[in-house]
């Protein structure tokens, strides 16, 4: 592993545990064991790496529901294990990590916000179309508007004037909205197979 990789991989990690705003450069460079002299030839600044960083959740990201996709054998364990890789992610990251790249890092924030309102936005609509066709999912639906406010809802989970985190649990508030979500879309046939799969989301494990 080159040091620019795994600068982003311990970076990623005391952001995570620490907070990105308290997280210094110094810190960095301390728990990387280099000089900031080093550090600096590789980031100029804390702004350059949160932007590598976002770069690189996007890939990921994409890569994770590609194979999520490949793996699934029908539309609604796709939005299963979804839901699975979300709830995994909640469990990782602080809703804290979210609001202050948005609050101090807007250029970052705009990245991750295309990220679902674009990427993740067409894997929702083609669940939708797939699920439709399988006849799991009700064949009346607005596939767009499903679409658009599942991600809506999605992104609700990390804004805090909505669900303050001291008051609501992300995992908790995203488990009811996965279950909304298909409660609403699918046919009986569709629920049936749903109840099947949706006691993996207390064992998220992919």
């Amino acid at each position: 592993m080159d040091l620019s990789s795994e600068i982003l991989i311990r970076a990623k990690s005391l952001f995570i545990r620490c907070g990105i705003k308290s997280t210094t450069m110094d810190d960095l460079a301390k728990g990387l064991g280099i000089s900031k002299k080093t550090l600096y030839e590789k980031v100029p600044n804390k702004a350059a790496l949160i932007e590598k960083m976002v770069h690189l959740h996007i890939r990921e990201e994409k890569k994770a529901l590609a194979l999520i996709r490949s793996q699934a054998a029908n539309a609604v364990e796709e939005m299963i294990l979804i839901a699975q890789h979300v709830i995994l992610m909640l469990r990782q990251v602080s809703p804290n990590t979210a609001y202050e790249i948005r609050k101090y890092y807007w250029e970052s924030w705009k990245k991750l916000d295309k990220l679902n309102q674009e990427h993740i936005l067409g894997v929702i609509r083609q669940n939708l179309k797939d699920g439709i066709a399988q006849g799991y999912y009700r064949s009346e639906l607005g596939v767009d508007i499903i679409a658009k406010n599942y991600v809506t809802l999605s992104a609700a989970l990390i804004d805090e004037t909505i669900f303050p985190a001291h008051l609501f649990s992300p995992e908790k508030v995203f488990k009811e909205t996965i279950r909304y979500h298909l409660g609403g879309i699918t046919t009986p046939k569709g629920w049936e197979l749903c109840e099947h799969y949706i006691k993996k989301l207390d064992n998220p494990i992919l």
